[in-house]
């Protein structure tokens, strides 16, 4: 299955030059999908993997990215906890860069800003002051019209062309792992992981789910991820232990259960190993915080 186009109903009857909306789903999962216009997500709620272009990371409650136009992109929930109501949600700003370069153009100087809608087809991830300053005036903008909508819109384009906090996510010109059979691969695999990861998934399952032999499927992952499927894995089950243990008052031997993990003395080598802390630590030093 290979990433489909979409039209973002919003700007299908006029090009808009840029829209804000709070989304909200049971879950995160999509098609793996681009369309022309970028995209700046805010996760308010939710946590699994997001594939923007080549990329593959895990993303939490709080993670800011920007697409950019024309790049493949989804965002695959975890599976919920059972007996919870909690939701998928995020706030997004969709731009219309043709429509905002056009508008603007007779005012300032578009150069550094076209560059910029070029570059962002690598995709960023925002971090550090920039995603504190950022994040605010995202959420304001939902209760804002006309003036004070525009002046918030141009606060965070101000943000984004100045390259401090960005983290570019793809290597320039290698957007192409994502054509032909390979999507298909990529879109069933990661769904596959995400619906399973607390259970015990083989190397022969992971392979046969992306249609490949094991020694085949063990280069593409690497070639893929950057890393081995059981690194991965960890990286994925781990990710789950540090919600549960802020957000829960689960014991830690529960909490490694429930992320898929049997062995609690291999749950806390690999804790360790992921975050520099054991669960334990982890959970006094960092309950209660709150992040943007």
């Amino acid at each position: 299955m290979k990433a489909t186009y979409a039209l973002l109903p919003d700007f299908a009857q006029s090009p808009k030059p840029f829209l804000v909306k709070k989304i909200v789903r049971p879950y995160f999962a999509t098609d793996f999908h681009f369309h022309t216009e970028c995209q700046l997500v805010y996760i308010l709620s939710g946590s699994g993997t997001r594939i923007i272009g080549d990329s593959i990371e895990r993303f939490e409650e709080g993670d800011l990215t920007f697409v950019g136009p024309n790049v493949p992109h989804v965002w695959y929930s975890e599976r919920a906890e059972k007996n919870t109501s909690e939701e998928a949600i995020s706030v997004a700003l969709y731009i219309n860069p043709e429509a905002i370069i056009e508008k603007l153009d007779g005012l300032i100087d578009t150069n550094e800003l076209r560059h910029f809608f070029r570059e962002s087809e690598r995709g960023i991830s925002i971090c550090g002051e920039k995603k504190k300053h950022i994040i605010p005036i995202l959420q304001q903008m939902l209760g804002y019209k006309n003036i004070s909508l525009l002046a918030s819109f141009l606060q965070i384009l101000d943000q984004l062309l100045d390259a401090d906090d960005l983290v570019w996510l793809n290597v320039p010109n290698l957007l192409s792992v994502y054509s032909g059979q390979a999507q298909g691969r990529v879109h069933k695999l990661m769904n596959y992981i995400q619906q399973n990861f607390r259970e015990e998934i083989t190397l022969k399952q992971a392979a046969s789910i992306a249609g490949l032999e094991i020694h085949s499927f063990c280069r593409f992952f690497k070639t893929l991820t950057n890393r081995t499927f059981s690194d991965f894995i960890n990286e994925i089950r781990i990710g789950f232990s540090t919600k549960l243990l802020l957000q829960s008052d689960l014991p830690v031997t529960q909490i490694a259960l429930e992320s898929g993990y049997s062995n609690i003395s291999y749950f806390n080598r690999c804790f360790k190993k992921i975050n520099n802390t054991s669960p334990k630590e982890y959970r006094s030093a960092n309950r209660g915080k709150t992040e943007l």
